[in-house]
C-alpha cells in the first residue's frame, strides 16, 4: 500500500468513527421505537404515524436551511466542523429523553423529542456528508469512504441488536430497559468518534468558484431552483424517494411483523444481529461490484434482489414458517440493501460534480441536505404509511389472533406496496446518465478549470468575475 493510500485510509477510518455511536442511537428510531411506544406506553399506531409526518414537515424547513448556512460557513471559513460538533453533542440529550420517557407518555412529549432528535441529527449529518465529498478527490476514494461509513453504520446497528443478548437482561426481547443501555453506550461511542474525526480529518481544499462568495449567498429559493434544473439530481431523488418509501414501509413494520404476527419476537434481536453481520460483509462485495460493473448496474442488481425479499415476506405464515426461512429472508434483505449504502452517496457526489461544472459554484451541503431530507421523508412516510395502513385495516399489536382483513393490510404494507415502490425506483436508476466514463470527463474538466482559476487568482487579486467563465462552464457541462 502506497503512502497516499495509507493516508486516505487513515482519514477515512477517522471520518467514520462517529458513525458507530450515531448508528447505535439511530437504529432503534427507525426500527423499533414506534413498536416500543405502542406496546409498552400505549401510544396508538395512528398517533405515531401522525407524529412522523409532522416531524417531516418540520424537516422540510430546517434541512435546506442547515445545508444553505453550512455552505456559507464553509465558503467563509473553510470548514464545517462547528456544525458537526454541535449536532453530535445535541443528539445525546435528545436521544435520552426519547428513549427513556416517563410512565405516562403524552403525544406532546413524544412529538417534541422526536422532532428534536431529527433536528440535532440534521445539524450533524448534512455538513458531515458534505465533508466526505470535500476531503476526497477521486471517485475511488469517495466510494471507499462511503463504503466504510456504511460498514460502520452496520456495525453500530449490529451493536444495538447485541445489547438485548447481554446476560443481565431477563429476556432477549427489545424492551425500554434495552433502550436505556443503548443511549448510554451510543453517547460514549459518539463522543469518542467526534473527537477522533475532528482531530484527524482535514476540512478539505476549497475549490475556486466562478462566482464570489457574496454571489453564492443568494436567496435559498434561487439556489434550489438551480438544483432543480440539474436533471441527474431529479432522477437521483426520484430513485432515492421511491426506494426509501418502500424500504421504510417494510422496515417500520418488520418488528411488529415478527413479534405480533409470526410470534417470534424473542428471536428478533438475534435475527437482526446476524442480519447486520451479513450486511457488513456485503459492503466489500458491493464496493468491488460497483468498481467492476459501475455504480448504476450494481445498484440495479441490489434492488432486484430486494424485490424478491419483499415479495417473499407475504408468503411467511405463523406456525408454518420456521426461523430458518425468517433468517434467510432477513439475511438477503441486509445483503441487498447494503448496495444502497455503498452506491447512493458516491452517485450523489457524481451529481454534485456535474452541478458544479454546470453552474460554477459549490453547494455540497445543500445537495446533501435535500438528500437527507428525502431520506427522513422516505423512511418516515414509508413507516407512517405502513402504520396507517395496518391501523386502518384493524391490525392490533396486542391481540393474539388477527382478522383476515387485518392480515391483508399487513401484507399490503410489508410486501406488495414496497415491491411496487422499489420497481419504480429501478426505472429512475436505469435512466441515470452519469456513467463512469462521463464522470471521468467531468472531473478532468473540473480539475482543468480549478487550475486555470488558481493561475488567474495568482495573476490578479481582483474579485470581479466576467460572465464568460460561467457560460463556458455551462457549455462544457452541456456537451457531456
Amino acid at each position: 500500500m502506497s503512502q497516499s493510500q495509507q493516508g486516505i485510509w487513515l482519514k477515512a477510518l477517522a471520518y467514520v468513527a462517529p458513525q458507530l455511536g450515531l448508528s447505535l442511537l439511530f437504529a432503534p428510531v427507525i426500527t423499533v421505537l414506534g413498536g416500543i411506544y405502542g406496546k409498552y406506553f400505549g401510544v396508538s399506531l395512528t398517533t405515531i404515524a401522525t407524529v412522523m409526518l409532522v416531524a417531516r414537515i418540520f424537516d422540510a424547513v430546517t434541512d435546506p436551511l442547515i445545508g444553505y448556512y453550512s455552505d456559507r460557513w464553509r465558503a467563509r471559513t473553510g470548514t464545517r466542523k462547528p456544525f458537526i460538533l454541535m449536532g453530535g453533542l445535541l443528539m445525546i440529550p435528545c436521544c435520552y429523553f426519547l428513549f427513556v420517557p416517563p410512565e405516562n407518555v403524552s403525544t406532546g412529549y413524544f412529538t417534541f423529542w422526536y422532532m428534536a432528535f431529527y433536528l440535532a441529527m440534521t445539524v450533524f449529518m448534512i455538513p458531515n456528508t458534505a465533508w466526505a465529498n470535500e476531503f476526497t478527490e477521486t471517485a475511488k476514494d469517495k466510494t471507499l469512504v462511503f463504503s466504510l461509513m456504511a460498514m460502520t453504520s452496520q456495525g453500530g446497528t449490529g451493536l444495538f441488536y447485541l445489547i438485548p443478548l447481554l446476560p443481565f437482561f431477563l429476556t432477549t426481547d427489545i424492551t425500554p430497559e434495552v433502550l436505556k443501555v443503548t443511549v448510554i453506550a451510543g453517547a460514549v461511542l459518539l463522543l469518542i468518534g467526534l473527537l477522533v474525526a475532528v482531530k484527524v480529518v482535514p476540512s478539505g481544499p476549497a475549490h475556486s468558484p466562478l462566482v464570489s462568495v457574496d454571489q453564492q449567498s443568494q436567496r435559498l429559493a434561487d439556489i434550489l431552483s438551480a438544483l432543480i434544473n440539474n436533471k441527474p439530481f431529479l432522477l437521483y431523488i426520484g430513485a432515492f424517494m421511491c426506494l426509501g418509501i418502500g424500504y421504510g414501509m417494510w422496515a417500520g413494520l418488520f418488528f411488529i411483523y415478527v413479534d405480533s404476527y409470526l410470534q417470534l419476537g424473542k428471536a428478533f434481536a438475534n435475527l437482526s444481529l446476524w442480519g447486520m453481520v451479513c450486511g457488513a460483509l456485503a459492503i466489500p462485495v458491493w464496493y468491488r461490484l460497483s468498481l467492476y460493473w459501475g455504480k448504476r448496474k450494481a445498484w440495479l442488481v441490489g434492488m432486484l434482489l430486494l424485490t424478491g425479499v419483499f415479495l417473499y415476506t407475504a408468503v411467511l405464515r405463523p406456525g408454518d414458517s420456521g426461523l430458518f426461512e425468517l433468517f434467510a429472508l432477513n439475511l438477503l434483505m441486509t445483503f441487498s440493501i447494503a448496495s444502497m449504502g455503498v452506491i447512493s452517496y458516491p452517485m450523489l457526489c457524481d451529481v454534485i460534480d456535474y452541478g458544479r461544472l454546470k453552474d460554477g459554484a459549490e453547494h455540497n451541503a445543500l445537495y446533501f441536505s435535500i438528500q437527507a431530507l428525502m431520506m427522513k421523508i422516505q423512511l418516515a412516510v414509508g413507516g407512517a404509511l405502513g402504520f396507517a395502513v395496518v391501523g386502518w385495516f384493524g391490525f392490533d399489536v396486542q391481540a393474539l389472533e388477527q382478522t383476515e382483513w387485518s392480515l391483508i393490510g399487513l401484507r399490503l404494507s410489508v410486501s406488495w406496496a414496497p415491491t411496487f415502490f422499489v420497481l419504480l425506483a429501478m426505472v429512475f436508476i436505469a435512466k441515470m446518465p452519469l456513467t463512469e466514463a462521463r464522470m471521468n470527463i467531468i472531473r478532468r474538466r473540473l480539475s482543468l478549470r480549478d487550475k486555470q482559476m488558481q493561475r488567474s487568482e495568482s495573476d490578479s487579486r481582483s474579485d470581479s468575475r466576467t460572465p464568460s467563465g460561467a457560460n463556458s462552464s455551462k457549455f462544457l457541462a452541456g456537451n457531456i
